[in-house]
């Protein structure tokens, strides 16, 4: 019990890093470290696996869950982790960063994404490839990170998958994706909240929250938008397979024109980058105030509490009071009873010496 309690004191006591340089810093190449995984078991994980419905979704979301977690490990004592704007905004909107960490952080996070995704683009790109025509070069790599590119509609993971097994028509529209990435966001920044301190510094099983956080709403969301959660990681391939949608439909209707296809183009991921920002950012909104009235209530709690400890306090003090009032009064009676009878305190004294 003392071993816990001091555990308990020391992570209450600790702080995040004085250094706003080291924390920004530490955002940055973790938001780089997380997606580069997260992109690359979306996209060649996927692919490698041809089916992403049944066992690939969870596969991906143990995966992803996983590259979180493994972060947060790493760099959480240092910026809190937040790898995710709606966590960095939950957090400014808590207090528990200020305005302008808020600011750099996601500038960091932005960076690292667009960073991991570019390289994800490059080492895909054969040598053969890079010496062929240029859209054929970026058609070749749009079917590789297809499913790493967030989308709705046609873009969907799952609209994607039954397009290629000859189900046309299914897709899942703007609505149903707003609605998926509230609710799967809301329970991740729930979960990363609620495993870090009042200070925002990490508890000491955060990792494993956040990692099941991350890898449960993964699963649930990824075949209908590809699970962006994190609007960084949208951004990110959105910037760097832009181009390559681009080509994709440009191939498509070229080919069109003289073989039949069952494939079809998608909407360009800037396009419909817009929803895996407002999404993210209003569930991180609403965690945040679900925490600050819960906050406010527990605050009222306590005062009650102390209003109540405050006068019961008073009332022993009274009852103590009373009880050395009733002794007093009980020791003068005596007094009186023996002095009546000619006997005194003072002569019982010496006759007990004697």
């Amino acid at each position: 019990m003392a071993t816990s309690t001091a555990t308990s004191t020391e992570t209450d006591e600790a702080t995040l890093s004085t250094s706003r340089v080291a924390r920004v810093v530490t955002e940055l190449v973790g938001s780089f470290l997380v997606f580069l995984a997260v992109y690359a078991i979306c996209s060649i994980g996927t692919v490698l696996n041809s089916m992403m419905i049944g066992p690939n979704i969870l596969t991906v979301g143990l995966l992803v869950g996983l590259a979180y977690g493994a972060i947060t490990y790493m760099f959480g004592h240092v910026s809190g982790a937040h790898l995710n704007p709606a966590v960095s905004l939950a957090s400014v909107l808590l207090g528990r960063i200020g305005f302008a960490d808020f600011i750099l952080y996601v500038i960091a996070q932005c960076l690292g994404a667009f960073g991991a995704a570019e390289l994800l683009v490059k080492l895909i790109v054969m040598p053969s490839d890079a010496s062929s025509a240029n859209s054929s070069s970026l058609y070749s790599v749009y079917t590789w990170i297809r499913y790493a590119v967030n989308g709705v509609r046609e873009s969907s993971p799952l609209a994607v998958t039954l397009n290629q097994m000859g189900v046309s028509g299914v897709t899942f529209g703007v609505k149903f994706g707003v609605l998926f990435e509230v609710a799967m966001t809301a329970i991740v920044v729930a979960i990363v909240l609620k495993s870090q301190n009042e200070n925002g510094v990490p508890k000491p099983m955060a990792w494993l929250a956040t990692a099941l956080g991350y890898g449960v709403a993964t699963a649930v969301a990824y075949p209908f938008t590809g699970a962006a959660l994190n609007p960084a990681r949208a951004t990110g391939m959105a910037l760097a397979g832009q181009s390559a949608a681009k080509a994709y439909n440009d191939s498509l209707s070229s080919a069109s024109s003289t073989t039949s296809t069952t494939a079809t183009a998608v909407t360009l991921p800037l396009q419909q980058l817009w929803i895996f920002w407002v999404a993210p950012l209003l569930a991180a909104a609403v965690v945040a105030l679900v925490f600050l009235v819960v906050r406010s209530l527990h605050s009222n709690e306590k005062s009650a509490a102390d209003i109540v400890e405050e006068k019961a306090e008073l009332a022993k003090d009274a009852a103590d009071s009373s009880d050395a009032a009733a002794d007093s009064e009980d020791s003068e009676e005596a007094s009186e009873q023996l002095a009546a009878a000619g006997i005194s305190y003072e002569e019982e004294d010496a006759e007990s010496k004697d």
